[in-house]
């Protein structure tokens, strides 16, 4: 993928074709496409629906700017997929159903150019399609984002001139407000998280809603919220275009920019264009640059790179096209503003930002964006929950890992983390052609409680067993990461704590340092590093690995991870540690020299923890 250039709408308009044209050679039929030999938890057939509603989150806001032949194809599959009689037919809903979420893309293709397409059928077709898109009143839909499936259908409709009853649209509007939560972020269902379903689902459907029925009072509410959010999101990303990852359906990838996209759709915040403009188009030139295409073009399931391992359950090979919500832009008109703007960069932002909503405290260091994550309370269902969203921070520069197995720290690649665990629970491991006993399968943060946050600092407590428990809170510090733990263990255990995991490819490797207090890892991708600020220093060793090729998200190589390992007795021991990263490794050894100088006070009553002057109260 190497076109880059991004500033008329016929730029946009050549990126989207560049993108889906390859999707065009995997019809199977008329009303389906689909590629690929991995599963999915609803199915091949149900995964065909979805690459070709995929299409449609930008064809359709560009219906009449494609070629006609490609017209007469979308035109032609919605007919057979809503035909009952047709072996292509879609077919009839259950509760709870995939083909729910693939509904507003292309019930909103119908609306785009004055109703273009819809216009394109006869009388007794309007019918057939309508009665298909119906049936989603008549079932369950999960009480979270889903509840905006029928919210958007069913203004869809009745823009139309379809009669559609009310009861249970309103029923959903209803349940969009139990989500929501403060500052412009929902939590995705009662079970649900915070995370990138606030923007590229609640808020991006929401400016949808206020775009197709801009009078309705709950439009101005939608549009005060975006606006609130816009101040909150714009922390996820750093100045070279990344977002942070940092949660669940990452492999939509470049859909985390479609927040932006609907912003302008929306006309919101229309002063800053501009710099609206630049967060999006450094966000796709980032994700243009990665090997995210296969050899044929297609999108793959994964992040920075082709990786099954990181995926939902509802993830097919044609999952990632939702990111083509970006392409709402081509619904825009050729002398609106955003055409006309010249990027500029993003403005400056203070050195932390409290998110209070997703306990999550942006740090902001010469170009990198870092969350510090005091976790969010509630059940773990989703793939690979532990990584998504409880590790102690998220990286712009350097992802996260997820592992591979949960025997050799190797392949575990708990970076970010800190992991627990009684030394009766052992392993035979090989350490540099010698066989060494050492402990196994640490735990790490699954669930939190007494969640606490201010502008200094997001803490909050987990605990494993009646064993081993821990209270963590995280501060920001100069670009820095303090992490101060109080550990409850009542038999002798192992804490393992680790920093950012940095690409280490072996064709061009970097170098471990290590000494008493703190180890780290230099090299062409990066610095990464980790140091031990207790005052009574516990005994500690390097716990440094080489971690498994195709567990970072960022990258497929070989990851370097600077760790330290401590044993613990029973009882309540006070670790303290600091982490430093950055890719740019000259100035992050600039920053090493500078290592936070520390005191801990009052452990036994009110903690406070003096950071150079400042003195900091730990509840």
């Amino acid at each position: 993928m190497t076109r880059i250039h991004l500033e008329t709408k016929a730029d946009y308009l050549a990126l989207f074709e560049q993108i889906n044209q390859p999707l065009r050679q995997h019809y199977q039929g008329k009303s389906r496409v689909f590629f690929g030999t991995t599963g999915v938890g609803y199915g091949d057939r149900i995964a065909g629906i979805e690459g070709f509603s995929r299409i449609l989150w930008g064809a359709g806001p560009a219906i009449t700017q494609i070629p006609t032949d490609w017209q007469r194809e979308i035109k032609l599959g919605i007919l057979a997929g809503t035909d009952p009689k047709s072996p292509e037919y879609w077919g009839q809903l259950h509760n709870r159903d995939q083909r729910m979420v693939e509904m507003p893309a292309i019930a909103l293709a119908l609306l785009h150019e004055n109703h273009y397409l819809w216009q394109q059928y006869t009388q007794p077709e309007q019918t057939q399609i309508a009665t298909w898109f119906k049936q989603i009143f008549d079932y369950q839909c999960s009480n979270g984002n889903w509840q905006f499936f029928k919210i958007l259908v069913y203004q869809v409709l009745v823009q139309l001139g379809i009669e559609v009853p009310e009861t249970d649209y309103l029923a959903a509007l209803a349940k969009i407000e139990d989500c929501y939560r403060e500052d412009g972020w929902y939590q995705d269902s009662a079970r649900g998280r915070e995370d990138y379903y606030t923007p590229f689902a609640f808020q991006y459907y929401g400016i949808m809603y206020s775009v197709l029925v801009p009078d309705a009072p709950q439009s101005a509410i939608y549009r005060k919220r975006a606006r609130l959010f816009a101040e909150q999101f714009i922390h996820f990303f750093d100045e070279s275009g990344s977002n942070v990852p940092f949660g669940r359906s990452l492999t939509y990838r470049y859909a985390a920019v479609a927040f932006w996209c609907a912003m302008v759709y929306g006309n919101i915040w229309p002063e800053k264009v501009a710099v609206i403009k630049g967060i999006i188009n450094r966000n796709l030139r980032w994700w243009l640059q990665r090997p995210i295409f296969d050899n044929s073009g297609l999108l793959t399931l994964g992040y920075g790179y082709a990786q099954l391992t990181m995926t939902e359950p509802y993830n097919s090979p044609t999952s990632p096209y939702w990111a083509n919500k970006i392409f709402l832009l081509l619904a825009l008109p050729a002398n609106h503003a955003y055409w006309q703007a010249e990027e500029v960069a993003l403005p400056v932002m203070a050195e932390t930002q409290l998110l209070a909503v997703p306990h999550l405290l942006a740090s902001h260091d010469r170009g990198h964006t870092v969350l510090l994550n005091a976790g969010q309370p509630g059940p773990n269902y989703h793939a690979l929950t532990n990584e998504k969203y409880f590790k102690f921070a998220y990286s712009s520069q350097f992802g996260f890992s997820i592992p591979r197995g949960n025997q050799l720290k190797e392949e575990a690649v708990m970076d970010s983390m800190l992991g627990l665990q009684t030394v009766d629970t052992t392993m035979t491991a090989s350490r540099g052609g010698q066989d060494k006993i050492e402990t196994n399968q640490f735990y790490t943060r699954h669930n939190v409680t007494d969640v606490r946050q201010t502008e200094d600092y997001v803490a909050s407590t987990w605990r494993v067993n009646q064993a081993l428990a821990a209270r963590t809170w995280l501060i920001p510090f100069e670009g820095w990461q303090i992490r101060v733990h109080r550990i409850e263990v009542t038999q002798t255990s192992v804490a393992y704590e680790t920093g950012f995991a940095v690409a280490d490819s072996p064709d061009n490797p970097g170098q471990i340092v290590t000494d008493q207090i703190g180890s780290y890892y230099s090299g062409p991708a990066g610095f990464s590093g980790i140091v031990n600020l207790t005052a009574m220093h516990l005994e500690q060793a390097d716990a440094t690995i080489q971690g498994f090729p195709n567990t970072n998200l960022m990258t497929a190589e070989v990851v370097a991870l600077p760790g330290r390992q401590t044993t613990l007795t029973p009882g309540t021991h006070w670790l303290i540690t600091a982490v430093y990263a950055h890719q740019d490794v000259t100035y992050a050894k600039q920053k090493w020299q500078q290592i936070p100088v520390v005191q801990l006070k009052n452990t036994r009553s009110q903690p406070i923890l003096v950071v150079t002057n400042k003195a900091i109260e730990l509840n």
